[in-house]
């Protein structure tokens, strides 16, 4: 833009330079342009503070809109309407004191010019005028420096607001599949992820395996210990059992003492070694705040899922096979 404005101010006779600095001029504008591209294309200027380089492509607006305006003879006035256009580029990026900072720059070195006209070539510059002009110029980049500032900052509250939204949701997204005790699944959502498995396996996907696991014997615990480390109890054997699971597969609390596994190994037999084991190191597991000799089993019922069958069907006969491992004296597993 600055190009096109200088050549046409030039053609028209409005411009007091020689065609040697004409060309200088339009050399440097190119090649600064040139290297704020290289510097942003190579991807240097994500090292910054500013990645965007704003403040740096404003001061060098600036300081060629001066060398401008310099030359600018008979239209002056008019050329400091480019100021406009190189703050404008700052209103979402710049605070007020930078603002501030690049008014000052502008102002002295638009006031250098006036100066340096009026000592060295008094009659090519109206003074008066002038310095009416530098008046009002600074008057509207103080203004606006404001202005923009306080743009600035209510895209920066916007930013931080739809943030802590995204937070927030995200938060209750969370909450909303998860047991706030125990930190895995709730039941509402282990039904989502089954439903799921199920579309995959009549799919042609590898099926999978539903395991219900019991707390053995629980209510003990809260009537010897307290509902605090009855608490405790399932949170510690909920977390035990998640880091000894795959990440494929899925657990969640089903209600009171009872969890359940969802198992997405292809062979239900790898699925029921995976419930077998994690009934074996459960019985080993020590509770903080809890007698050291204290222990606690599990029982457990494995299924595996059966082509077109309902979930529900699947989780009952899970549970049923739960209620076999029970009465046939607990901490066992049984397949069903």
């Amino acid at each position: 833009m600055w190009v096109v404005l200088i050549l046409f101010c030039y053609s028209r006779g409005l411009m007091n330079m020689s065609a040697g600095m004409l060309y200088g001029i339009i050399l440097m504008l190119m090649a600064g342009n040139a290297i704020f591209y290289l510097v942003l294309r190579s991807g240097y200027n994500k090292r910054l503070k500013d990645p965007s380089l704003t403040m740096p492509q404003m001061v060098m607006g600036a300081l060629f809109a001066v060398v401008v305006i310099f030359h600018a003879e008979a239209v002056r006035g008019v050329m400091l309407l480019i100021f406009l256009v190189v703050f404008t580029f700052g209103v979402f990026r710049l605070h007020v004191r930078q603002f501030l900072h690049l008014t000052v720059l502008v102002l002295a070195s638009y006031g250098g010019s006036i100066i340096y006209l009026t000592h060295f070539h008094p009659g090519r510059i109206n003074t008066e005028q002038e310095i009416l002009s530098w008046v009002v110029l600074a008057s509207i980049l103080i203004w606006f420096s404001f202005i923009g500032g306080y743009i600035n900052r209510l895209r920066s509250d916007g930013m931080r607001f739809n943030a802590e939204l995204t937070q927030a949701m995200a938060t209750i997204a969370d909450l909303a599949i998860h047991d706030e005790l125990t930190q895995v699944y709730n039941r509402r959502h282990v039904f989502t992820i089954l439903q799921r498995e199920k579309s995959l396996a009549d799919r042609g996907m590898a099926s999978f395996a539903v395991c219900m696991l019991d707390l053995d014997h629980f209510k003990q615990v809260n009537d010897t210990y307290g509902h605090m480390a009855g608490d405790a109890v399932l949170k510690t054997t909920a977390q035990a059992i998640q880091k000894n699971i795959r990440a494929a597969d899925y657990l969640a609390r089903y209600g009171g003492e009872e969890f359940i596994l969802v198992l997405t190994y292809p062979d239900v037999e790898d699925g029921l070694k995976c419930a077998e084991r994690i009934c074996r190191f459960c019985a080993e597991q020590r509770f903080a705040g809890l007698p050291d000799a204290f222990r606690i089993t599990i029982s457990g019922g494995v299924t595996a899922y059966r082509p077109s069958e309902s979930v529900d069907d699947l989780v009952k006969r899970a549970d049923e096979a739960l209620y076999y491992a029970k009465g046939n004296g607990r901490n066992r597993i049984e397949y069903l």
